[in-house]
């Protein structure tokens, strides 16, 4: 299979995205509740960037990026201000989302290296995210690490990690 790695820009892109997030967060994980349009709106969309992969037409997986505070990490840990005690500036992974299909394949890895390049090469220094708690082994071989103990999110448990960016090149 072929995927095109990029930013997300037109309107449809945005309208899969919502109904990814939907299937994947609503649905599966159940950290939302379902909506009638089966579209999940992420409340930082407007201050985001969204990074998918696209195969055959379709967007198959996405992730965003949000450098924006508040950060929904910071609602997941007992003392918020252990984020002043990293590297700045700080840039939020959210919504790492895969159509069911088309995991266990290489479109993971071609998410997070586009979107890890493009946050090294905007300056960023460390890498905020909420993983989910069940794939934390998976997060920590990425290199991010626990900040904090797991929290409930709905019927999800996420946990705060971190992960420190290389300089840019």
């Amino acid at each position: 299979m072929q995927y095109l790695f990029k930013v997300a820009e037109t309107p449809d892109e945005y309208d899969q995205i919502r109904r990814l997030n939907h299937r994947v967060f609503a649905e599966e994980v159940r950290q939302h509740e379902p909506t009638a349009d089966g579209r999940l709106i992420d409340s930082r969309e407007a201050v985001s960037r969204f990074f998918i992969a696209v195969c055959e037409g379709r967007v198959a997986g996405m992730v965003c990026t949000c450098a924006q505070r508040p950060f929904s990490v910071e609602k997941r840990l007992a003392d918020p201000s252990i984020l002043d005690t990293l590297a700045g500036p700080l840039l939020e992974a959210r919504l790492l989302a895969i159509e069911p299909a088309y995991r266990k394949r290489m479109l993971f890895l071609g998410l997070l290296e586009l979107m890890v390049a493009t946050a090294i090469s905007d300056g960023f220094a460390t890498l905020l995210i909420s993983g989910i708690t069940t794939r934390q082994a998976m997060y920590q071989r990425m290199g991010f690490q626990p900040l904090g103990p797991p929290t409930v999110s709905g019927a999800a448990e996420f946990t705060p990690m971190a992960m420190a960016l290389p300089l840019p090149r």
